[in-house]
């Protein structure tokens, strides 16, 4: 009996595993989220550039400033989408363009300050 019951259950979890690595993204939010992440990273690259050619004053200011900026980019990308429990996957969807979009306009903004020093 156990071994019937640990077989079926062997056989529920390999069905359960092959489905989850088939099934498909129907929404589209899996790429918007690549393609977010990927706007992060470079971003990420561009201020430590900036960072390490200023003084540690400047630094400090830098790091405050992006904070500032992640603080509100974060707020007003909430404000600009729906309530998710209002617009679900649009709502969503709205959030990722704007956080993606956001950090792209703020990558180029830290990269002209990188050629003014």
């Amino acid at each position: 009996m156990i071994k019937r019951i640990s077989a079926l259950f062997l056989v529920f979890c390999s069905i359960q595993l092959s489905f989850s690595q088939t099934r498909k993204d129907f929404t589209g939010e899996t790429a918007l989220y690549r393609e977010y992440e990927k706007a992060d990273k470079e971003l990420n690259i561009v201020y430590n550039k900036l960072k390490k050619k200023l003084s540690k004053t400047d630094q400090i200011a830098l790091t405050n400033s992006q904070k500032d900026w992640i603080k509100f980019r974060d707020s007003n990308c909430k404000f600009k989408s729906y309530a998710e429990d209002e617009g679900g996957v649009i709502a969503n969807k709205m959030n990722i363009d704007c956080l993606t979009q956001s950090t792209i306009s703020r990558t180029e903004e830290l990269k002209e300050l990188i050629e003014g020093f």
